[in-house]
């Protein structure tokens, strides 16, 4: 018994720890994202749709498995460390973020649109469907194919819910995140000698 204690109490200490170290924020309560950067040859991507250029998968992946546990409505503040980025690249790379992260906004705003639409096609037919099966069932006593009909009808139904309940609050979660991205500050600080090498 002692040592289930032990174990729920080191829990608590790596969880406050783990909070502590990254969460933390900034005076206006925003979360601080600090990335060290000693090489920036690849922070932008080679491949770009436009004429602004989008950052590397790396860098989006960075950023996306820092915030990963908290909640889809925090705002961030990047905060760069480095001492190879210049004061162009510093204006490129925000346009370079925000860029990125709105090709994903638009993306999932269309698959959002798009379930909205499948979800409504698909309870539609569920109900019809169920209509059928109601007729048979009434009408012509055709137990066999109404309950077979009724299957289907309800099926249809549970994928309208699954894709507007789950689907589509994953993509509205997505949504605000990359929103939160969009609108992230970016600040640079200068490494320490130390750091550096």
């Amino acid at each position: 018994m002692s040592n289930y204690f032990k174990q729920r109490k080191l829990r608590k200490e790596i969880n406050q720890l783990k909070t502590t170290k990254l969460f933390q924020r900034d005076e206006k309560g925003r979360v601080l994202i600090t990335m060290l950067v000693k090489d920036d040859s690849h922070f932008l991507s080679e491949f770009s749709k436009t004429e602004t250029p989008i950052i590397s998968d790396a860098v989006a992946d960075f950023l996306e498995d820092s915030t990963h546990s908290l909640l889809p409505n925090e705002k961030y503040v990047l905060m760069i460390e480095s001492n190879c980025i210049d004061e162009t690249e510093k204006i490129l790379y925000e346009r370079a973020i925000k860029e990125y992260y709105t090709e994903r906004y638009v993306v999932s705003e269309r698959e959002l649109k798009r379930n909205r639409i499948i979800a409504g096609v698909l309870g539609l037919s569920g109900m019809a469907v169920l209509g059928i099966s109601i007729l048979l069932d009434t009408y012509f006593n055709h137990l066999l194919w109404s309950e077979m009909i009724n299957i289907v009808a309800w099926v249809l139904l549970w994928e309208a819910v699954d894709i507007i309940v789950f689907q589509s609050r994953s993509l509205k979660m997505k949504r605000l995140k990359y929103l939160a991205f969009i609108s992230m500050e970016l600040q640079y600080q200068q490494l320490d000698e130390k750091t550096n090498e």
